[in-house]
């Protein structure tokens, strides 16, 4: 009986001293992100459901210096769609809603769209609506200006015609815009506010008393200001009061009861459990995208250093910064929740490196020395050299011959990768870190991959000289009726540059015969339409936007 206690005592001891020397490592990653009387961050750290490590450094507000802890609220940005989702979700569970809806059956100030668009639409990220972002950039509301969810629904309602079929394409990654549609719909249906919905039927319900959809605006306990940083700290408010894609509050201590209810027994585990399942078009197809398969909880999921399966997801909102990381093979989850104006995926993957170190089989860092390169003499890579244009979302790259190695770079860009040959058409970029690009050259283009996404497809063309187009053609004002909106074309120093009332001038580079790109997001691609020979307009193609017509009203 003394030797059984001895060992029960030898045990104990032993993993007291593993989980302090833990505690100890995860201080020290932490702490090294800010200090005592700077906006700061809490981390938390789960493994087969248990918390292993809750706790805050640096200050939730720098003029009382209150510290901040595993209590402080943060706003999580992006990671609020995942409770958006599944408050549509239970409401599917209910009877009250069903996937084949017709969104306009909930939603009747959406115009009658020339598909039938579904709430399994909206669900399974295929709307064919467009990302709200670059919308906002051509009605000129910029980060400082005020932005409310009403504003944000005026804007979506003002899309007249769909980008594509619904269910057949995937929108872009990182859209918004059903997000805000799921929120009316759970508005229509439950006759409450989203947020009164929210407490009531999934915080509650999950016993986060500490979570809950606001505004900026509203009176929150305890909660941690957003603050930019650069030579100064201050104030940095969030203006955009849009619920369900952002504007949740919550604490470490309340995240880390959701992250445990993934391993739990609950009456909503099995809808929680539906998140992890993969946005589908109607054919089944799942969206493997450039940051991982895309999950109907919005997390991005890819290998990660030899294990099978990571879920990934931030969130940046003013000084906020949220980043999480989840191991389903190890069941490990590291998060964290900071105000500190920093992105915060460092100090997340490097607490999850801690616990999982051993178990990763491949390196941080790509061993290139064991890669088999093949030889290709210079003849045989000089034939993929040139220009490459992805036309959906007009984008612009270089492919040349250097030193004997064969390289890919943004157009008018200076960063260039080298190409590593693997066979006589397939090559790798060389990068640091552990993520694979694999490029693959086909007589007249190249698809490019990453982390295992789909293929995006790169025609080979023959780049346009600026001084052989006649840029006058294009000069004129161009007015879309659906936003209200005119940009001017103008010369400016040989150039062709847009601007409209609030925007600096945007120059415009020649791609092939009437489209052009510029080193903007939302501008990043036109193509100009012609009737007769004569130019009549240009459409937006670009991210999430596609086929936004502009006709001309004017001209020199």
């Amino acid at each position: 009986m003394k030797k059984i206690s001895s060992l029960i005592f030898l045990v104990s001891i032993t993993v007291f001293s593993q989980n302090h020397l833990l505690e100890k490592k995860f201080d020290s990653i932490l702490s090294s992100y800010t200090n005592s009387n700077k906006p700061g961050l809490a981390g938390g750290v789960l493994q087969n459901g248990k918390i292993l490590y809750l706790k805050g450094f640096g200050v939730e507000d720098v003029e009382t210096n209150k510290l901040i802890t595993s209590k402080t609220k943060f706003q999580v940005g992006d990671l609020a769609k995942q409770f958006t989702v599944l408050s549509l979700l239970l409401l599917e569970k209910e009877g009250k809603l069903s996937l084949e809806d017709n969104v306009r059956k909930h939603i009747p100030i959406l115009p009658k769209y020339q598909y039938p668009l579904k709430v399994k639409h909206l669900l399974n990220h295929s709307s064919g609506l467009h990302v709200l972002y670059p919308l906002k950039e051509l009605l000129n509301v910029r980060q400082d200006d005020l932005f409310t969810h009403d504003d944000a629904l005026r804007i979506i309602s003002l899309q007249q015609k769909l980008n594509f079929k619904p269910g057949t394409q995937f929108s872009y990654h990182s859209s918004n815009t059903e997000i805000i549609l799921m929120v009316e719909i759970i508005k229509s249906i439950s006759k409450q506010s989203f947020e009164d919905f929210t407490k009531k039927h999934v915080f509650e319900s999950l016993e986060m008393r500490n979570t809950s959809f606001n505004t900026p605006r509203g009176m929150l306990k305890n909660l941690a200001k957003s603050y930019s940083i650069g030579n100064d700290i201050r104030y940095n408010p969030v203006n955009d009061l849009t619920l369900g894609i952002s504007n949740l509050y919550t604490t470490a201590e309340d995240f880390s009861k959701w992250f445990q209810l993934y391993s739990g027994n609950h009456k909503l585990s099995s809808l929680i459990n539906k998140l992890d399942k993969y946005v589908t078009l109607d054919s089944g197809k799942e969206y493997a995208s450039t940051w991982g398969k895309v999950t109907l909880g919005r997390y991005f999921d890819h290998p990660e250093r030899g294990l099978k399966k990571m879920s990934w997801q931030y969130g940046l909102i003013g000084g906020y910064g949220a980043n999480v990381f989840r191991f389903q093979s190890h069941n490990v989850i590291a998060f964290v929740l900071g105000n500190n104006n920093r992105y915060n995926g460092m100090p997340a993957g490097s607490m999850a490196n801690q616990i999982l170190e051993k178990e990763f089989t491949e390196p941080a860092e790509i061993d290139y020395s064991k890669i088999k390169v093949k030889s290709l003499s210079k003849k045989e890579m000089k034939k993929f050299e040139g220009f490459y244009w992805d036309r959906t979302n007009s984008l612009v790259r270089e492919i040349y011959l250097k030193n004997d190695t064969l390289r890919y770079k943004r157009l008018n860009g200076n960063a260039e990768t080298p190409l590593l040959a693997l066979t006589k058409n397939k090559f790798q970029f060389y990068l640091q870190g552990d993520t694979e690009v694999i490029i693959r050259f086909n007589k007249n283009n190249f698809k490019l991959s990453s982390l295992n996404s789909d293929e995006s497809t790169y025609d080979k063309i023959s780049l346009i000289n600026s001084t052989d187009v006649n840029l006058k053609e294009y000069v004129g004002d161009y007015y879309n009726k659906e936003l209200g909106v005119v940009l001017n074309f103008t010369l400016k120093k040989d150039s062709l540059v847009v601007s409209n009332f609030k925007t600096e001038p945007i120059q415009f580079y020649p791609i092939v015969k009437d489209a052009f790109r510029s080193n903007t997001y939302i501008y990043s691609g036109i193509q100009f339409t012609r009737n007769n020979k004569i130019v009549n307009g240009f459409n937006i193609n670009t991210d999430g936007v596609k086929n936004l017509f502009f006709r001309k009203i004017t001209s020199i």
